[in-house]
């Protein structure tokens, strides 16, 4: 028992004197968060924050989206095609 108390006396005595919810702090609270704005200079953790277009017009972006997602999808069948009619055009 006494072993107990000298090793976990220090330690308690920490916990006490720390300054979780007490209101006596030794230590000065840190700088306030005052949050992240849309706009601001950092932009990371906004949805829609690093694509490269604009999404806040959903139609404009529908349209965009299925150019993109639409020419990556048909970029092999037409190059297919080119070279089918390359190799036969001897």
């Amino acid at each position: 028992m006494l072993l107990a108390r000298r090793t976990l006396g220090p330690l308690l005595n920490s916990f006490r004197k720390s300054s979780h919810g007490h209101g006596h702090t030794s230590v000065p609270a840190p700088v306030k968060y005052t949050g992240q704005s849309p706009n601001g200079f950092i932009e990371d953790g906004w949805s829609g924050a690093r694509l490269p277009i604009d999404v806040r017009n959903k139609w404009l972006f529908a349209a965009k989206a299925i150019a993109f997602l639409g020419i990556g999808y048909w970029a092999p069948f037409f190059i297919v095609e080119y070279q089918l009619r390359k190799n036969n055009a001897h």
